[in-house]
């Protein structure tokens, strides 16, 4: 580019800046000043004087400004891109998109890169502009909203302005007893079926059916915590991490304001548990109580019983079988494996990614969803956050001066890092590549082998997590593509700092999955940027086109609509709406996409040819 064209483009984006703040600010001073005045104090503040009214708009006048200041930096970015197509369709197309663009829409800007790419000129060589487009690919599969459950119609269902509470669900069979919890399958009390909101039981007719009862509902056994919503969320605050909706009464509000300043909230996922609802409620008599958990009741029910009087009441969506299960039951083939393996490293990577470490990681706690036929992958996500670590003020590391503070739940499939931690006054454990290293040791599951950390009953395990040595790991099947398996023992590397990162851990597979064979090749060579980019749209545009056909949820409003209850519990063979590939394979393609980077990229093709 020669000096003349910067000095051009300098000169002409500066003055439409100019322009623009030398009308807005005109604009406000015709008499539209009242709008300054508008603002919001909080609860128990002072407002004498007037000086909240003062500050707040001095900074939404600059907070106006920088609004401004990033349209046209982004509508600057975007056209200088667009000016390199040369053909001169794109320059038709780039005139009647450029507004569009600036305002978020990424249709067309896909379609102007589609052109560039079909008429091999080129359209962009900085690397800096291609982590721009990889921006836009990141904020074009979200909007597409992926993340949400796209088998159940379940959070299209749900009420979003009411209290919710036990009397607004029919309780079906127990599915699940464990130390802490019960797990009861449910669905929403329908008026024209259930003339009283009484607990309803069911016959044996449809215990087995999932689509009769499409939820779960977990009931914390609660032995310690005082019976109040208060008390009881703050004893079990890491169980509503992945929470979407949480209720209670008034006397929580304040008790949630100091949860939210603390504690994390993870975002939805394909591949983590889809939790509707958390709220606070009476233990009531449910179906199998007296036989399953005596002790947990209270002793209104039981006299006997140790339980207190409320509990805390988690809605999710009823998935069919742990991941234990499965592996138990079916014979999975390599490439159902891979798929599964690169879920669990999904949901590795986005916990992670928002300052979560679940610390309790085993096939038990791992749940899958088989609404797709026999022959497919099913869906995986991960649950049971009982035992996370999930706090704002500390993120991944966790302060460490005396043996009292929890490390965990699962205690042979702790990282070494974690295990071998000792307490003092400036220690701390580092989280943050442990469930990486427990994701790991489930891979010999997955792979159709015995946990090395495990022993099975009456049995001792063949390692132990705190003094193992990296040679004598069993070697996994030889069938396995020499990729995963370097990514599998690369996991289980005692060291932390020799250990991938979780992120980047993930990438590795799902470029296995669906990268160019010639780029893994141990003799092949690195893809250009330009390479990298033409192949990431074109996962994106398959993604964006199989999501239009697919009737995906649409990014605005709230996560749900109120809609006929009686279509609720419909349970969609995905590959009936998707195209060539299931459900849980566009997931994976989107979970990446969404947090692709072409640094990342990069550094995962680098890794794949070192360690082929």
């Amino acid at each position: 580019m020669s000096i003349r064209t910067v000095v051009h483009r300098l000169v002409q984006n500066g003055r439409v800046i100019l322009r623009s703040l030398r009308n807005n600010e005109r604009f406000y001073s015709r008499g539209y000043e009242h709008f300054d005045k508008i603002h919001v104090a909080q609860i128990g503040k002072s407002q004498n004087g007037g000086l909240p009214c003062q500050n707040s708009g001095n900074v939404w006048s600059t907070g106006r400004h920088l609004g401004y200041l990033g349209a046209h930096a982004r509508r600057i970015f975007v056209d200088n891109i667009l000016k390199r197509v040369t053909n001169s369709l794109a320059a038709d197309l780039r005139r009647r998109a450029a507004s569009r663009l600036v305002f978020g829409d990424s249709a067309p800007f896909f379609a102007l890169v589609g052109v560039s790419l079909a008429s091999g000129t080129g359209i962009l060589t900085k690397d800096d502009e291609l982590e721009g487009v990889c921006w836009e690919i990141r904020e074009a599969v979200s909007k597409l909203r992926w993340n949400a459950p796209q088998n159940d119609k379940n959070y299209e269902t749900m009420p979003i302005n009411e209290n919710v509470s036990l009397r607004d669900f029919a309780i079906g069979p127990i599915i699940a007893k464990g130390c802490s919890a019960a797990v009861y399958a449910a669905r929403f009390v329908d008026a024209t079926q259930d003339e009283n909101n009484d607990l309803a039981n069911v016959d044996g007719k449809t215990k087995e059916e999932v689509t009769a009862f499409p939820l779960a509902i977990k009931m914390m056994f609660n032995y310690d915590a005082e019976s109040n919503a208060s008390a009881i969320l703050r004893a079990m605050y890491r169980e509503m991490v992945p929470a979407r909706r949480h209720y209670g009464n008034d006397e929580l509000a304040i008790w949630e304001q100091r949860l939210a300043e603390n504690t994390v909230m993870l975002p939805s996922h394909s591949n983590i548990v889809a939790m509707y609802y958390v709220f606070a409620d009476r233990i009531p008599i449910l179906p199998d109580s007296w036989g399953m958990y005596p002790d947990a009741l209270p002793t209104r029910i039981n006299p006997s019983g140790s339980g207190r009087n409320m509990s805390l009441f988690l809605v999710m969506k009823r998935y069919d079988i742990t991941l234990k299960q499965y592996l138990v039951n079916q014979n999975v083939n390599m490439r159902v494996s891979i798929l599964l393996l690169a879920q669990l490293l999904e949901a590795v990577a986005h916990m992670n990614a928002n300052g979560v470490a679940h610390r309790d990681l085993k096939s038990d706690n791992i749940l899958l969803d088989l609404s797709e036929e026999s022959d497919n992958c099913p869906s995986l996500v991960v649950t049971d956050f009982g035992c996370c670590l999930a706090d704002k003020n500390h993120g991944l590391y966790l302060p460490f001066n005396t043996h009292d503070i929890n490390k965990g739940g699962n205690v042979a499939l702790m990282a070494p890092e974690v295990i071998t931690a000792e307490p003092g006054p400036f220690t701390s454990i580092n989280y943050t590549k442990a469930d990486l290293w427990t994701a790991g040791t489930i891979a010999y599951e997955i792979f159709g082998m015995k946990n090395p950390f495990y022993g099975e009953k009456g049995e001792k395990a063949a390692l132990k997590n705190y003094n193992y040595t990296e040679d004598a790991l069993p070697a996994l099947p030889d069938n396995l593509p020499s990729i995963i398996n370097a990514v599998i023992k690369n996991s289980l590397v005692k060291s932390v700092y020799k250990r991938l990162d979780t992120e980047l851990a993930a990438t590795i597979l799902q470029l296995y999955l669906w990268a160019p064979s010639s780029w893994i090749k141990k003799e092949g060579y690195l893809p250009s940027s330009n390479e990298i980019m033409q192949w990431l749209l074109c996962l994106t545009t398959k993604v964006l086109c199989e999501g239009r056909n697919a009737n995906l949820t649409p990014s605005h409003g709230s996560f749900f609509v109120d809609i006929d209850r009686h279509q609720a519990y419909k349970r969609m063979l995905s590959t009936r709406s998707f195209g060539r590939r299931t459900m849980p394979e566009y997931q994976l393609i989107a979970s990446f996409l969404s947090r692709v980077t072409l640094a990342n990229v990069r550094s995962a093709l680098k890794w794949m040819q070192r360690n082929i």
